[in-house]
């Protein structure tokens, strides 16, 4: 029993560890961008020596990619778990186009909001790091695989606009609901994010439905 209860104590101060450092690498990528972050300064601000970061996360790229990953599930399954469930409900029982992009931006948008910074940091990092590359890829593929869903929908209930095809909606959604176009709203126009939230959400009904 003495043993459980010591690994047990390990694996919460672990995962404690490994919490204080990603919130030190949010802070670094975002203020620094991915080349000025570096893992001294994380471990600085982490309190964790250098070797204790690379123990944890290795290489500054793999920090980069769960850094992401896990603040895509924080947002998508955890903080905003009732507008998950309203999307699902909507994505199961309606046909109305409107309502689907509406349940869709809802969804996606804290996670955009969340996350824009650091897909930034990847997209630039990607350019001289093929390590990032991948990392940048592999977000930007399922991205596009999870924002096919909506125009899937909207295709199976006949509810896109006349001559635009399934591929070209999820294209436009892409970029209309990006990061790149938050952050030049957010940061360069200083919108708030309910702004851009209403935006998106009113642009892509007029791009995408009939």
């Amino acid at each position: 029993m003495t043993a459980v209860k010591s690994q047990s104590r390990r694996s919460a101060q672990a995962a404690g560890s490994r919490r204080k450092i990603l919130q030190a690498a949010a802070s670094s990528f975002v203020e620094f961008g991915y080349h000025g972050a570096t893992m001294g300064d994380i471990a600085r601000r982490s309190g964790f020596a250098v070797q204790t970061v690379s123990y944890f996360f290795g290489t500054k790229p793999r920090l980069l990619a769960e850094l992401i990953e896990t603040t895509v599930v924080r947002e998508r399954d955890v903080a905003n778990a009732h507008v998950r469930e309203q999307w699902e409900h909507a994505m199961a029982h309606s046909d109305d186009g409107p309502l689907l992009i509406d349940r869709f931006v809802a969804r996606r948008h804290p996670i955009r909001e969340a996350v824009s910074p650091l897909l930034e940091a990847a997209r630039i990092g990607a350019l001289t790091d093929a390590e990032v590359d991948e990392v940048h890829r592999s977000v930007e593929e399922r991205r596009a695989s999870e924002y096919a869903h909506l125009s899937a929908k909207l295709a199976e209930h006949d509810a896109l606009r006349e001559g635009l095809t399934q591929d070209r909606a999820t294209d436009i959604t892409l970029s209309i609901a990006g990061p790149e176009l938050y952050l030049a709203l957010a940061n360069g126009r200083a919108w708030s994010g309910e702004d851009i939230r209403e935006w998106t959400s009113s642009t892509l009904k007029q791009l995408l439905v009939a």
